[in-house]
């Protein structure tokens, strides 16, 4: 729980500092989110909203805080998801943006039970001048589930993600 505490103390700066430079007149904040359903062995529920702040064109900071829920034979878990990211845009036209997510997740219940760190690329569409609609493309980096690291390189049914965020 410490940790986590540390965690919303940064996010808590990171958005005052936003909102200051918000009342100057540059940068937007967005928010939105992804859901998603699923079944292999199990049956998955996932919720996350994100939320977070363009500075620029082609750099943004946020997080998404959210649940999964999990439930196969006589086993259930929830589980609580947080994970910030900074999104560097080095490609866009009007239209399509090609995104490169930094990003840091962390699956906690009572304790903490996964993190992973890495690159995720993704395409967004600007459906309106508010209005994106995004998929994020895997993840490069790292996984780390009881103490055990390995290398999270490529995409999979978890490192794919579908979402929608509205500009203000």
């Amino acid at each position: 729980l410490y940790f986590m505490k540390k965690y919303f103390v940064i996010l808590a700066a990171i958005a005052s500092l936003s909102l200051s430079v918000n009342a100057q007149g540059r940068g937007s904040f967005f928010v939105g989110g992804t859901a998603g359903i699923g079944y292999t062995d199990y049956f998955e529920f996932a919720l996350e909203p994100i939320f977070g702040y363009e500075i620029k064109d082609w750099v943004a900071v946020g997080a998404g805080l959210g649940i999964t829920v999990a439930a196969g034979g006589q086993a259930s878990a929830v589980v609580g998801v947080a994970e910030p990211f900074v999104r560097f845009t080095p490609w866009h036209n009007n239209l399509v943006y090609i995104d490169l997510k930094a990003t840091a997740g962390f699956g906690f219940n009572d304790e903490l039970l996964t993190t992973q760190i890495g690159v995720r690329p993704g395409i967004r569409f600007r459906v309106t001048p508010n209005c994106d609609v995004a998929a994020d493309l895997g993840l490069f980096g790292a996984q780390c589930n009881d103490s055990d690291w390995r290398p999270a390189f490529g995409i999979s049914g978890t490192s794919v993600g579908l979402w929608v965020a509205y500009r203000f």
